[in-house]
C-alpha cells in the first residue's frame, strides 16, 4: 500500500523573501502550517472537525534542516504526513522539493490538542475517526533534540523588546506561531545575516502570548555560527526559544 502523504504547491512571492531575495523562515512555518491544515481537512481532523468540539491544534516543537536556498519566483513542492501520535503529542513531518524533485528543506513537527475551555492538554483518543495503524511512520529527521536550553538572560545579550500588537493574531487568538521566527531572527542585523546562510532553526514554544504582552528577546552565541535566542514576558517566563546555526 502507498504510503500517505499530502502534496501542495507554492510559487514563492516578493512577499515571502527577505532582502537576499531568499525565503523567509516565518514564511517557511507559514507554508507547513497551510499544507499541514490541509492535509487535516483530508484526513477528517481539520479545523471543521475540530473547532466545533472545543478542541484546536497548536505547535509546540518544530526542527527545520535548511539545505538549499529557495528563492523568489521559484514554485517548490509542500509534502506532509502525519506520524502516529503518543498519549497527548501529534507528530508531523514535511519536506520541499524543487520542480526537479531535489530535496531543499526537510522539517519535523510537534503537535497538540487543546481544550479552549479549559486550556488543557487534550488526549490524542479525543480523535476517533483515525486508524493510526495505517500512517506513515518514516522520518525525515532522524534523532531530533526537542530539548533546547533556557538562555541566560545574565549572559546573553538584551536584544530588543516589543509590545505585542492585534496583527500577530490568529483565529485561536494568541499570537501565531509563524511570527515567533521573525521575532527570533530579528535577533540580527542585515549586515549579519548578508555574511551567513541558514543551516538550521529549531524553535520552542512555551506560553502564548496575547495582545498587550510586553516581550523582551535575548541572544547568546554558543560556538561560532550556533546561537540560542530565548523570549520572555512580564513575568520573566519563558515564551519561546530557538536554536539556530548558520554557515558563514
Amino acid at each position: 500500500m502507498e504510503l500517505y502523504e499530502h502534496v501542495k504547491q507554492f510559487s514563492i512571492k516578493y512577499c515571502d523573501v527577505d532582502f537576499k531575495d531568499e525565503i523567509k523562515t516565518s514564511t517557511v512555518l507559514a507554508l507547513m502550517q497551510e499544507v499541514a491544515c490541509s492535509s487535516a481537512d483530508e484526513l477528517g481532523f481539520g479545523y471543521s472537525y475540530i473547532k466545533p468540539k472545543g478542541y484546536a491544534f497548536m505547535v509546540s516543537n518544530i526542527c527545520v534542516e535548511f539545505l538549499q536556498p529557495i528563492v523568489l519566483g521559484q514554485t517548490v513542492l509542500a509534502k506532509t504526513w502525519p506520524t502516529p501520535p503518543t498519549h497527548v503529542v501529534f507528530g508531523r513531518e514535511y519536506q520541499f522539493v524543487s520542480e526537479q524533485n531535489e530535496v531543499l528543506i526537510n522539517a519535523s513537527s510537534r503537535w497538540c490538542l487543546i481544550d479552549m475551555n479549559s486550556g488543557k492538554l487534550a488526549q490524542s483518543k479525543l480523535i476517533d475517526n483515525q486508524n493510526y495503524a495505517t500512517y506513515n511512520t518514516s522520518k525525515v529527521l532522524e534523532n531530533v533534540n526537542w530539548k533546547i536550553p533556557t538562555i541566560n538572560t545574565e549572559e546573553s545579550e538584551l536584544k530588543f523588546t516589543f509590545t505585542v500588537a492585534n496583527s500577530e493574531y490568529d483565529h485561536n487568538m494568541h499570537v501565531n506561531n509563524t511570527r515567533y521566527a521573525d521575532y527570533c531572527f530579528n535577533c540580527f542585523s542585515v549586515t549579519e545575516l548578508a555574511e551567513k546562510r541558514l543551516k538550521s532553526f529549531s524553535i520552542s514554544y512555551g506560553r502564548q502570548c496575547k495582545e498587550n504582552d510586553t516581550l523582551r528577546f535575548y541572544r547568546k552565541e554558543t560556538e561560532k555560527g550556533n546561537y540560542l535566542i530565548g523570549g520572555f514576558n512580564e513575568q520573566n517566563e519563558v515564551v519561546v526559544q530557538a536554536r539556530i546555526a548558520f554557515e558563514n
